[in-house]
């Protein structure tokens, strides 16, 4: 059984983990309030001239915990909005003091941090987990784990430094006389504090490096009493903080939390980060962070990107399929020369950091509508590939006919012995069916010959939750695929308003004759 962010209404649920988190917001506030009952003031009321009791109240006023890094919070919380970045289901424990130093409510922190970060968004789910032996963890155990939803993510992390005086200034001078010494003196001392986080994935508990962050802090604190300050270096800029001293370690753990998650998740979901930090766009520390991503990025993921932001400024009107085609260079080649670059119609570093960059245009949406009269996609390279007839094969983990557990995890396969487009659909025990490929982690349907498309992968998982039976079909063709039109404009991962996953089948073989079914039925128990 599916669900997708667990609303009830929804019968079935898809456990999100990347590109899509929904965060309770969270204000912090410092209250105190004191009162004073006492039995003995209530019995002297009646005396003459007794006088009145008053309780003490509170010396602070009550504060709105702000830093340095709330508003670049709450800009990544429109970045994710405006990438489309919603439903990552994550966790933590905190981020432990490995040097005895630190000791502040450093999971708390996080769990602030993060609020601000997914207002609007909604761009990660934060799953909370407690010992069995406290308050809340008998009262998770109490209520059960049936509606639990499991982190597909996990963020990790370190104070992995922290030290006290680590140097120390002193400057003095003075003037003696037989009658009088005079002297004066101004001391200060640094403090040094460092804290490293990553993410990690849940199911394989490998740690992604390329999300890895590491963060230094600087307390200054002065030789007047009460005075300290605090300077974070980063991408060759400086942010200050203005902190006293008996608040050094904890103001200075919140600020590194808050600059390692934006760091950390803005790695992890490839979002240009460095615009809520005020970095410039020039900054090299910052091109270099996106030549990684294009770098290691793959061909058709680059050319969607492409796609989906100049169709996002009303540049480009085809198909949004991560395949290059000249409409596509045209609109490139008008861009490249309207932002000053070289306009060549190609894919290159320069058009993917300008694009990256830009926050003022948003993505195109997927799926889009497809044409009309369709033509082929593919031409097969060879004449021995035009011998071999389009097929689709499905199967899971457990083979061809598997038996799972409430509580399994599905893995399948789908492998095409030629090129040619697939899309796959799943069906609960209830006939809740919804498309699962391509979708918002894997938006090209295209597949080649002898490759394997594994499902779910990129950032869902299918966990079983219910008895019965399950099914997967996917739907291809060496030519390209023609969504019905009832279903055009549908969104993966949320339930069709279809009857069965019959019915998305006839649609499918109503508008593409060449169709092939490829299909596995799971059985949970």
């Amino acid at each position: 059984m599916l669900n997708i962010l667990r609303v009830k209404s929804v019968p079935f649920t898809f456990l999100l983990a990347a590109c899509a988190f929904s965060g309770v917001a969270s204000g912090e506030s410092n209250y105190s309030s004191m009162q004073n009952k006492s039995n003995a003031a209530s019995s002297a009321a009646g005396l003459k001239g007794a006088a009145a009791v008053v309780a003490a109240g509170p010396k602070t006023p009550a504060t709105k915990t702000i830093t340095s890094f709330s508003q670049a919070l709450r800009c990544m919380d429109e970045l994710f909005l405006q990438y489309g970045k919603k439903g990552i289901v994550i966790t933590s424990a905190g981020i432990p003091d490995e040097t005895g130093k630190a000791r502040v409510g450093s999971k708390e922190m996080l769990i602030t941090a993060l609020s601000k970060m997914t207002l609007k968004s909604r761009a990660f789910d934060f799953i909370d987990f407690h010992r069995a032996d406290d308050d809340l963890g008998l009262l998770f155990g109490t209520k059960g784990n049936a509606q639990a939803m499991l982190p597909d993510y996990y963020i990790r992390g370190s104070v992995t430094q922290m030290d006290d005086n680590a140097v120390r200034t002193n400057k003095g001078a003075g003037l003696a006389l037989p009658f009088l010494d005079l002297g004066v003196s101004k001391d200060e001392a640094y403090d040094v504090i460092s804290m490293d986080m990553s993410v990690g994935e849940s199911a394989t508990r490998r740690i992604l490096p390329e999300t890895s962050t590491s963060n230094t802090m600087i307390l200054t604190k002065g030789g007047k009493s009460g005075e300290a300050g605090g300077k974070v270096a980063k991408m060759g800029l400086s942010f200050n903080l203005d902190i006293s001293k008996t608040e050094g370690v904890g103001a200075a753990s919140r600020t590194l939390i808050e600059l390692g998650l934006i760091e950390t998740l803005g790695k992890f979901t490839r979002v240009p980060y460095w615009r809520c930090l005020d970095a410039d766009s020039t900054n090299p520390a910052m091109m270099a962070q996106a030549q990684e991503w294009f770098e290691t990025a793959k061909e058709k993921d680059l050319v969607l990107f492409i796609q989906r932001k100049l169709a996002g400024m009303n540049r480009y009107a085809g198909a949004l399929n991560g395949v290059m085609n000249e409409a596509l260079k045209n609109a490139i080649a008008e861009y490249q020369a309207a932002a000053g670059l070289i306009a060549d119609g190609r894919v290159n570093f320069d058009l993917y950091y300008s694009m990256i960059d830009d926050i003022q245009n948003q993505l195109a949406a997927l799926p889009v509508t497809q044409q009309t009269n369709p033509v082929p996609a593919y031409t097969p390279a060879t004449s021995a590939q035009n011998n071999v007839p389009f097929n689709v094969r499905v199967d899971t983990d457990k083979g061809s006919q598997p038996v799972y557990k409430i509580g399994d995890v599905l893995n399948m396969n789908v492998y095409a012995t030629s090129a040619g487009s697939v899309y796959c659909y799943y069906e609960d025990a209830g006939k809740n069916t919804a498309r699962i490929f391509p979708n918002q982690f894997l938006a090209n349907p295209r597949i080649i010959p002898n490759s394997v498309i594994r499902l779910p992968s990129g950032g869902f998982k299918i966990r079983f939750d219910k008895a019965g039976t399950e099914r997967v079909a996917c739907l291809g063709s060496d030519l390209e695929v023609v969504v019905p039109s009832v279903l055009v404009g549908s969104r993966d991962l949320v339930p069709l308003p279809v009857k069965s996953l019959d019915e998305v089948v006839s649609q499918f073989r109503a508008v593409n004759p060449s169709l092939v079914v490829g299909e596995v039925e799971m059985t949970v128990r």
